[in-house]
Order: C-alpha cells, then sequence, then structure tokens
C-alpha cells in the first residue's frame, strides 16, 4: 500500500513539475512575444518619427478656385511670380530666425517688422528650406484685397534634427510700398480723387480709366506659423 501512495506521490510531482514547466515556457513564449510586438511597435514609432521630419507638410491650393477672381481685379496677376515672392518672403523669416534680426527689406508693413522678433521660433540652425507655397484665400470682401498663402518649410535645429513647419503669410494689394509709410493709396490721374480700391479700372468719380497695377505691391502683412 506504501508503495502504490509512494508512486502516485511521485507521479503527481512529476505532473505538477510537467505543469509549472508547461507555465513557465508559456510565460518565456508570451514575453517572447510581447518583446516583439513592443520592438515592432518601437519600429513604427520611429519610423513616424522619421518620416515627420523628412515629409514636408501637405498644403491645400485653392488657386484653381480663385485665379479668376483674382484676374478680375489684377489681370496681370502672375501666379508663379507671387509664387516665388511667398517662397523668398518664407525663408527669409527663418533666416530671420536663424540671425537673430529681422533680416526684410521692402515689401513688409511696419507693424510686422516691429513685431517680427517676438514670435522668430529659437531653434533655427541651420539647412533652411521652402519646398512649395500654395493660394489658400483671396479676400476681396472689402476695400482692401488680400492673398493668404501657405508655406510648407524645414529646418535642422542645434541637434541636427530636421524641424518640418507650415507657414501662414498674407498680402495686402498696394498701389506701392516703402519701408516707412507703408501702403500708399493712388489717386486719379484726371481729377485727383483717390481710389479706395487696390484694382479698381475706372475712376468712380470721373469715370476716367486707371491703369491697374499691383504687380510689386502686395505687402507682406501677417506671417504665423501653423
Amino acid at each position: 500500500m506504501d508503495s502504490v501512495v509512494g508512486i502516485g506521490t511521485i507521479l503527481l510531482i512529476i505532473l505538477i513539475g510537467g505543469g509549472v514547466v508547461a507555465v513557465v515556457r508559456a510565460i518565456v513564449r508570451s514575453a517572447l512575444r510581447v518583446g516583439n510586438l513592443a520592438s515592432v511597435l518601437s519600429g513604427v514609432i520611429k519610423k513616424a518619427d522619421l518620416e515627420a521630419q523628412t515629409t514636408p507638410k501637405s498644403l491645400s491650393s485653392a488657386e484653381p478656385l480663385l485665379l479668376d477672381r483674382i484676374r478680375r481685379d489684377f489681370p496681370e496677376y502672375n501666379p508663379e511670380l507671387i509664387r516665388q515672392r511667398v517662397v523668398k518672403d518664407a525663408k527669409t523669416f527663418y533666416e530671420s530666425a536663424q540671425a537673430g534680426r529681422c533680416l526684410y527689406g521692402d515689401g513688409i508693413s511696419d507693424q510686422l517688422r516691429e513685431r517680427l522678433t517676438s514670435f522668430l521660433p529659437p531653434d533655427v540652425n541651420r539647412d533652411i528650406r521652402v519646398h512649395k507655397a500654395a493660394l489658400a484665400a483671396y479676400d476681396d470682401a472689402s476695400e482692401d484685397r488680400v492673398l493668404t498663402f501657405q508655406a510648407a518649410a524645414s529646418f535642422k535645429d542645434a541637434a541636427g534634427t530636421v524641424r518640418q513647419r507650415r507657414l501662414i503669410l498674407k498680402y495686402l494689394a498696394a498701389w506701392s510700398t516703402d519701408t516707412v509709410t507703408g501702403v500708399k493709396k493712388a489717386n486719379c490721374p484726371n481729377c485727383g480723387a483717390p481710389v479706395p480700391i487696390v484694382g479698381s479700372k475706372v475712376c468712380q468719380y470721373c469715370g476716367t480709366a486707371l491703369k491697374v497695377w499691383a504687380g510689386t505691391g502686395w505687402l507682406l502683412t501677417d506671417l504665423r506659423e501653423d
């Protein structure tokens, strides 16, 4: 009888031991799976971070919808020319941040120039690039005519990390601009009356045909990171 009990005890121990081993193996396999999953997730996160660093911000262009309206006011409006201007202004913004001072010449309002240094990004170090620019809006609801553009830009910070940014730039149509007085209004060459709307084709007082002009008179009045 005792021998039977002894054999039963041994078998029970073996079964228990086998069960423990099985449990341990299951835990190990689970840990390995979790480890693999963590590794995969880590890889996905790193890949997403890398893509965020190297992929320019997306832009939404409304130019096909707005171009006819703009050209009704400004028949000589050149989309490519103004886009080049936007790219240049966007790059100058980050170059100003790199230098720690305003580097703009003409074509910027006094108000924007005065407050520019208060919101220059602090982490611009090198490799400034403006990838593209796109027309986002055209406001002609009042006497003023305002173009709103988006620009996708990037730069490297002091650690060498690429930073992708999106800028919003607004331009006010002006007959002419300078760095002192900003926007200058025009007068009718016939009767001398003021012309309130840039892009007007006829004097509202005497009916004289007016030269439509704003080619270099787009004044940068607002700029910010989106």
